[in-house]
């Protein structure tokens, strides 16, 4: 690990999703780059996007998990209407598609949590805050992004 005296929270964050979490990722068969991965169905494109809150301080950053699905129809349709979209990009402010907080499908007793966010600290050792962030995709999203796939 690297000193925290070298590294904001900023760049604490995106060293922990540029070595924990992309490649957690890639092993659930998404890919991608930076915040944002994708995995590719028959007929329909499921992205997560990994998501800073728009506060943050010099020690901390709080981040939570977008998924979204689309079908390829409805996004060409989209992208025929509005060009300017990036190829294959679902986000939560979009109209179209489906698209969730990941607190919306963590389930605990069979009810949703509602909100989730993580908070990484500089210098904090993350290697389990990242697999607790995988084990939620793996667990509730990417399940909920196959249904709406099938």
């Amino acid at each position: 690990m690297e000193s925290d005296i070298e590294r904001n929270a900023q760049d604490w964050f995106r060293f922990m999703v540029d070595t924990n979490l992309a490649p957690g990722l890639r092993a659930l068969g998404f890919f991608g780059v930076g915040r944002r991965f994708r995995i590719e169905g028959h007929r329909h494109w499921g992205e997560v996007v990994v998501e800073q809150a728009r506060s943050f301080t010099f020690r901390a950053v709080r981040f939570t998990v977008h998924v979204g699905v689309i079908s390829r129809d409805e996004w060409a349709e989209q992208l025929r209407v509005r060009p300017y979209y990036p190829a294959g990009e679902v986000t939560r402010t979009q109209t179209m598609g489906w698209s969730s907080p990941i607190g919306d499908l963590v389930t605990v007793a069979g009810h949703p949590i509602g909100e989730l966010w993580w908070e990484l600290e500089v210098g904090s050792p993350f290697e389990s805050l990242a697999r607790e962030v995988l084990t939620a995709v793996r667990e509730f999203a990417l399940p909920a992004m196959r249904d709406r796939m099938a």
